[in-house]
């Protein structure tokens, strides 16, 4: 005879699977259902990217918040007076869709402004992008240029994707040493690698939640039942989830000590993942160095462009948040880290002087990120993830404002 306990044990995993069945069939039977069982988003069945022949992928036409183009604006305009062009730096990845820079732009600058940005993609991708962002008739086309991965991806495009093979290097020496390199790891291989190394924790209960997440209703609902929750949520500065944020980031970084650095002080903390920025921005790869000078060439392939059609093109310069925070972390004991911030600053000086002897506007997101970070709140998150925070898209989105004002000025006074 079955004692009480295990009665209500019984009882209780009865009930668990009948639920679970119920669940199933209401979500076989309802799209409607289903959809609300499904991870919000990223799993609901609308895959955020399609395969595209030259860019490799494009944004989703389908996937929710982004227009019909794919890109993430609350619809397509006839005309827009600026289009934004770039990675996952604009695109503003971790953030709500209002809160971009280009979003804020538009604010500030009362004009239309339209972002064709979307995570993995750099110059090259611009380029292939133009024509499309012309169709618009902009005065302005604003090109930002992210320090943490453009030249990998340049590279890549050019000498993996098959794209636009005339920008590969007619050096031969310089051609075979690239080859070698490739032939003794390809870069795609290690990057990919660095970037697991980022999205996916380590673990057991991982690997269950994650079974959960596909197989179990039950879980679809207790997560969307969260999901809605927090989403409904007022907004709060609460210490305590801050300190909650800190604590699941640092813990991250202990469970992945190989490639992760932790920084804080008494104003902000973060953390790095140098490791993985400075195999995208190692200059003595002769990869990336090629990277860097495909990159500038077709900077100066949009800004010619712009020239011929009586547009504006802008180069805006977006600095790691590695960078960001080096003279905070000057004392962080990261060999790593250094020479990502060395290299760094060598690629910036170097692509300042190529746009000053090629006359191409440029403008230096670097002093107003650092500036936001002084005065608070930080423009990163604690977590690993680089990409600026609500308050770093504004910061970038006032930096070209008031480049913008200061340029009208100076023509009305000329």
């Amino acid at each position: 005879m079955l004692t009480n306990r295990k009665k209500v044990l019984f009882t209780a995993i009865i009930c668990v699977i009948a639920i679970e069945l119920a669940l199933h069939i209401l979500a076989f039977m309802s799209p409607q259902v289903d959809f609300l069982l499904s991870r919000p988003l990223e799993s609901s069945g609308i895959s955020p990217t399609v395969p595209d022949e030259r860019l490799g992928h494009r944004p989703n036409p389908a996937y929710p918040n982004h227009d019909k183009n794919g890109f993430r604006n609350p619809h397509v305009p006839k005309t827009a007076h600026i289009v934004a062009l770039g990675d996952s730096q604009t695109y503003g990845q971790g953030v709500k869709a209002e809160y971009v820079w280009p979003r804020v732009l538009e604010s500030l600058t009362r004009r239309s402004v339209y972002s064709m940005a979307y995570g993995g993609y750099g110059p090259v991708h611009s380029l292939l992008l133009w024509d499309e962002a012309v169709v618009l008739e902009p005065a302005v086309v604003i090109e930002a240029f992210y320090a943490g991965n453009d030249l990998y991806d340049s590279f890549n495009l050019i000498y993996n994707g098959g794209q636009l093979p005339s920008l590969k290097t007619y050096d031969k020496n310089r051609m075979d040493i690239v080859i070698r390199a490739e032939e003794s790891e390809p870069i795609a291989t290690r990057v990919s690698r660095m970037i697991r190394m980022q999205t996916h924790a380590s673990g057991k209960d991982k690997s269950i939640r994650s079974w959960l997440s596909k197989h179990s209703r039950i879980y679809g609902l207790l997560r969307r039942t969260r999901y809605e929750l927090a989403r409904h949520r007022p907004r709060s500065n609460n210490p305590c989830n801050a300190h909650d944020e800190w604590l699941k980031a640092k813990s991250f970084a202990a469970t992945h000590s190989e490639y992760c650095q932790v920084f804080s002080n008494k104003e902000s903390g973060t953390i790095f993942t140098s490791e993985y920025r400075l195999s995208a921005l190692n200059l003595d790869d002769p990869r990336i160095s090629e990277g860097q000078r495909i990159s500038l060439e077709v900077i100066s392939q949009m800004h010619q462009r712009a020239i011929r059609d009586g547009r504006r093109f802008i180069a805006l310069l977006i600095p790691t948040k590695e960078l960001v925070y080096g003279k905070q972390a000057i004392g962080i004991p990261s060999a790593n880290y250094h020479a990502l911030v060395r290299n760094e600053l060598q690629f910036w000086e170097e692509t300042k002087i190529f746009l000053r002897e090629h006359s191409i506007e440029h403008l230096d997101a670097l002093g107003s990120l650092r500036a936001q970070l002084e005065a608070g709140p930080q423009p990163y998150k604690v977590s690993h993830d680089g990409h600026p925070n609500t308050h770093g898209h504004r910061v970038i989105a006032r930096a070209i404002h008031s480049y913008l004002n200061a340029a009208q000025r100076q023509l009305e006074a000329e």
